[in-house]
């Protein structure tokens, strides 16, 4: 009897004007979504590459390796096609980050910042598709499914003919559920396709296992609505109502929490801005500077009253500095450390409070998903910037070690144009999240809204039970 239940149901839906609206609707949007991806994501690898040959013009234009540690480096976090499906915060914070001797790294080259106007609307890839457009769907597929029949009359008459209230509410539950896929899964496979053949984009297994979890995101989301949906549907008497109830719970989960929640973090724990950070940092390094040349200037002095050869001044320059740099080097940078990680602590804290309140929305839990596993989210940028700071150490020690063969600050040599090979700065490769690493990420979202749709579907369940057919 469950079988043939959801088998009318789904063909109830099948060739109802709902499922072909839902069909065409999906196919569209997610092709044209699978479509802007590529394109970004080619973009983004001609901007890796623009990254490189200007990193090369600006070593080559250098006169010195003092001036290369000054301007500083850019390092790229590399263009992944994962971000076809979510593109997270490649775009609107950037994948560069410029190294230098003394200042922090930090995101830059957004693409937001270039073209503002991108900002208005935010990107169109598959997880807002999903996450705004779909969901919609979920309501509609639900919100008569239990008083629609009550007012058709059809409840009161399967029920008469012997079906138990716990079969019934089943296969109207799971028919309904498999109609909204085949509409989703379809265009994604599709999608898939557009991607290995348009796009000529080859996975690894690694990627294909993200892939794999990002549907199930997808799924377990609209799962949640779905639930939702029943359990308002099983509350109401009348579909109108039901779907108003729906409305208002979809603009509220959807739209209003996840901003709001944003907003009540800032509040809650308000941070530095980054210009008053590097004020801070750059008030430390004229201090450090200033410490360095007195110290310097003070040996001269001495040596001079002890009638020291002057043609040795050169000399004693690299000696005088090299032992003052010893002093007073670890203070500061100790003081910079501490600057930089204090700061650091700030933006991880204020980032899990408003992800923590955040996750009351399925919406905003399928957003970390998406981005977490496509490698496109806050860890990923954190993970990148770690890794920045740990290389900017072995970054402002070759600088060091080459400012102090050309010469001291004070008696500084220059080379040719030309004479520098970028090639010779220490190497950075970055090192992505593990797949292991981003499903630890992901899963507690994943469980969230499992345990969400589970009890809005025993709540639903506990109404029908009871619920009034006449």
């Amino acid at each position: 009897m469950l079988g043939t239940l959801i088998k009318s149901q789904i063909l109830e839906n099948i060739y109802g004007i709902k499922f072909v609206i839902t069909f065409v609707v999906c196919v569209i949007l997610v092709l044209g979504a699978t479509i802007t991806g590529i394109g970004r994501f080619e973009n983004q690898l001609v901007e890796d590459n623009k990254i490189i040959n200007i990193n090369k013009g600006n070593v080559e234009e250098a006169n010195s390796w003092d001036q290369v540690g000054h301007d500083g480096v850019k390092q790229i976090k590399p263009a992944s096609s994962m971000s076809i499906f979510a593109s997270g915060l490649d775009d609107s914070v950037g994948r560069t980050a410029t190294v230098h001797e003394w200042d922090f790294p930090h995101m830059e080259d957004s693409v937001y910042s270039t073209a503002p106007i991108f900002a208005v609307f935010g990107d169109l890839d598959l997880t807002f598709i999903i996450k705004i457009v779909v969901s919609l769907f979920a309501i509609l597929f639900t919100y008569n499914l239990i008083s629609g029949e009550k007012e058709s009359g059809t409840l009161k008459l399967c029920l008469s003919n012997s079906v138990p209230r716990n079969t019934f509410i089943l296969g109207k539950s799971i028919g309904s559920f498999v109609s909204l896929l085949i509409p989703l899964l379809i265009p994604l496979i599709i999608g898939l396709i557009a991607v290995l053949t348009i796009g000529n984009i080859s996975f690894t297994g690694d990627q294909w296992g993200r892939i794999a979890l990002i549907a199930l995101g997808y799924v377990l989301y609209l799962l949640a609505f779905f639930c939702l949906g029943v359990f308002v549907s099983a509350l109401t008497r009348h579909s109108a109502v039901s779907f108003l109830i729906l409305l208002f719970l979809w603009v509220l989960f959807v739209l209003v929490i996840p901003k709001a929640s944003m907003m009540a973090a800032g509040q809650i724990h308000p941070i530095q801005g980054i210009t008053d950070v590097q004020d801070a940092q750059l008030s430390i390094q004229r201090e450090y500077m200033g410490s360095l040349r007195d110290r310097v200037m003070e040996g001269f002095r001495q040596l001079a009253a002890q009638g020291a050869d002057r043609s040795n001044w050169r000399t004693f320059a690299f000696q005088l500095r090299a032992q003052a740099r010893d002093e007073l080097e670890p203070e500061f940078k100790n003081k910079n450390e501490k600057l930089i990680n204090g700061f650091k602590k700030q933006q991880i804290n204020l980032t899990n409070l408003a992800t923590t309140i955040s996750r009351i929305s399925p919406a905003s839990a399928v957003t970390y998903i998406g981005m977490n596993l496509a490698g496109t989210g806050f860890q990923d940028q954190e993970n990148f910037i770690n890794q920045i700071t740990k290389y900017r150490t072995d970054f402002a020690g070759f600088i060091r070690t080459e400012t102090d063969k050309q010469g001291s600050f004070m008696f500084h040599g220059a080379e040719a144009q030309g004479q520098l090979d970028v090639n010779d700065l220490p190497p950075f490769e970055y090192q992505p999240l593990s797949f292991g690493e981003s499903v630890l990420i992901v899963l507690p979202d994943m469980m969230m809204m499992a345990i969400v749709s589970i009890i809005f579907y025993a709540l639903a369940f506990v109404l029908f039970i009871r619920y009034d057919v006449r």
